[in-house]
């Protein structure tokens, strides 16, 4: 089939794709869905409304010639449900927007809007609107969400509590190592644990059901999503909750891909895990004494492990622990605002 650009098409052509795709996501709480001037959705009785948005813009958060187009869609869509995931919510509906210049072909944006549905579709939200704007460039997805969550099992990033302990979902840094794989040309057919990396940066999985198995125990105290690093995100929660953190450098659990392109290319994968976003893991915190009651939760949930990586203290201040005992900042993790060649999406720089 010839490609045609979406100019020619017009913007009804594409809409009516949006709509198609969206109605298979759509579920008994949508009243009105895709073609009003606004959805229309029934409310659960006795939950708290949860409201989130992220955008991605090219060259800053994704380059079309790494990402397939139905990639780019379902981290646009991921990275929203996994806000919803950090508030121990359950995602209920999203409304996505992409702006794109007029000469991009017609099936470029036809798949993203299929990598926003699926996404939707495999966690639980319906995809229920949206807007699609001509633009000058660059290429841009903004995606907004909503969810919902039981006052009584609702977390935030304050409420840690010195003596607390401090703990991580699954692993970390593939979604870096990906990255980093990127930025130095690594073919995917190298090595299965490389292919795992990339995939796991351009594709990855919010925890929903982690969330609400944590949230359900009512014994974790804060929790965040880690989406900039945990360089980054712990500080941020640290300062909500008024509290410091020293994490043990040992127990941080390294996902192996990471370890894989870590030393393909000649680099520290505990600093790489550490500073390297786009995890979407789950970290949080609670009393030392319900971290058996909290992993026994989640492994009736689901197989993914949570580990212990330090303790919250009194003092303001974020610190790495050494195995030999010394102490050192976690590092720097990803600045939206920094130079546009350290962005996440296009940095030509090496992990340090």
């Amino acid at each position: 089939m010839e490609s045609r650009p979406i100019r020619e098409l017009g913007e009804n052509h594409v809409v009516s794709r949006f709509r198609a795709l969206a109605s298979g996501t759509l579920g008994p709480d949508v009243i009105v869905g895709p073609g009003d001037d606004a959805a229309v959705i029934s409310s659960p009785d006795k939950r708290l409304l949860l409201f989130a948005c992220d955008m991605m813009v090219e060259g800053i958060h994704f380059r079309q010639e790494w990402a397939e187009p139905r990639q780019i869609g379902w981290k646009a869509m991921v990275q929203n449900l996994s806000d919803i995931a950090a508030m121990g919510g359950e995602a209920a509906a999203a409304v996505a927007s992409i702006a794109t210049p007029g000469d991009v072909p017609e099936e470029v944006v036809s798949a993203i809007a299929e990598g926003l549905a699926a996404a939707a579709s495999r966690y639980g939200a319906a995809l229920v609107g949206g807007d699609f704007v001509g633009s000058p460039g660059p290429l841009v997805v903004d995606v907004a969400i909503t969810g919902w969550v039981e006052r009584e099992r609702m977390l935030l990033r304050r409420g840690a509590s010195p003596g607390d302990a401090l703990l991580v979902t699954g692993y970390l840094g593939a979604a870096a190592a990906g990255l980093a794989a990127r930025q130095q040309a690594l073919a995917e057919a190298e090595s299965s644990l490389l292919a795992e990396a990339i995939r796991a940066y351009h594709e990855p999985r919010p925890r929903l059901s982690e969330a609400q198995a944590i949230a359900g125990a009512r014994r974790a105290t804060s929790m965040m999503d880690l989406s900039d690093g945990l360089a980054d995100d712990l500080p941020r929660l640290c300062q909500q909750s008024g509290v410091g953190a020293r994490v043990r450098a040992q127990a941080i659990p390294i996902h192996r891909a990471c370890s894989f392109v870590a030393d393909r290319l000649g680099v520290n994968d505990r600093q790489l895990a550490i500073t390297g976003g786009e995890d979407y893991e789950l970290l949080l915190t609670c009393p030392p004494e319900a971290v058996p009651e909290l992993s026994s939760a989640l492994s009736e949930a689901v197989e993914t492990p949570l580990t212990v990586i330090g303790e919250i203290i009194a003092d303001e201040e974020v610190m790495l622990v050494d195995a030999d005992g010394s102490e050192r900042s976690l590092g720097k993790g990803f600045d939206h605002f920094a130079a546009s060649s350290e962005a996440r999406g296009c940095s030509d720089r090496a992990a340090e």
